[in-house]
């Protein structure tokens, strides 16, 4: 006996509604966890501070030291504190040039103020073309000379640093005299 199309039909039908997923067998779906934008971006903005934090920490001692080496360098010429002013002194002059060729009579004025630690109103800066300049010391007395003219570099290195703000660099072109005596370059 063979069975009719109507039902084989039906077994066809029949094998299609049996479900063969059963929910008992799948494991139970769980939601995804999600953080919130404002949880994510306080975690980023802790880590960061952290970071700001242990970076400032590791550079502290390297600005120190730059900043005693940049006191050390702006220190003025170490005479002045020990003479006063007179006004009974002689003139000294100085040359200088400007090998940067940046400078200005007014911020010279204002570099050898702060190198030597005297009154801004006691220098007087003439400019004699392509960045040299004739500077008078009045009411100052010999050290100004002393404190110039003195073996080694002390004086040129606070004027440099000084000067270094204005992108100049200086160079003595006739040494520190009485403004009376015989102009001279300085030694070789």
């Amino acid at each position: 006996m063979h069975p009719t199309a109507a039902a084989q039909t039906s077994n066809q039908n029949h094998h299609h509604l049996i479900n063969v997923h059963y929910p008992e067998n799948a494991p139970p779906s769980l939601a995804p966890r999600r953080r919130h934008c404002g949880c994510t971006l306080s975690i980023l903005a802790l880590v960061l501070v952290v970071l700001f934090v242990c970076l400032l920490a590791l550079e502290t001692p390297f600005i120190a030291l730059e900043n005693a080496r940049i006191a050390a360098r702006m220190r003025a010429a170490p005479y002045r504190h020990e003479h006063p002013p007179t006004d009974a002194s002689d003139p000294i002059a100085l040359g200088l040039w400007d090998e940067r060729k940046t400078i200005t009579s007014l911020q010279l004025i204002v570099c050898l103020s702060l190198a030597l630690g005297i009154d801004e109103s006691h220098i007087a800066v003439s400019p004699e073309g392509s960045f040299f300049y004739r500077i008078t010391f009045v009411h100052e007395g010999m050290w100004i000379m002393e404190a110039i003219n003195a073996e080694g570099t002390t004086f040129l290195d606070a004027l440099n640093a000084q000067a270094s703000r204005f992108g100049a660099q200086l160079v003595v072109s006739h040494i520190a005299r009485r403004q009376d005596a015989p102009s001279s370059s300085p030694p070789p």
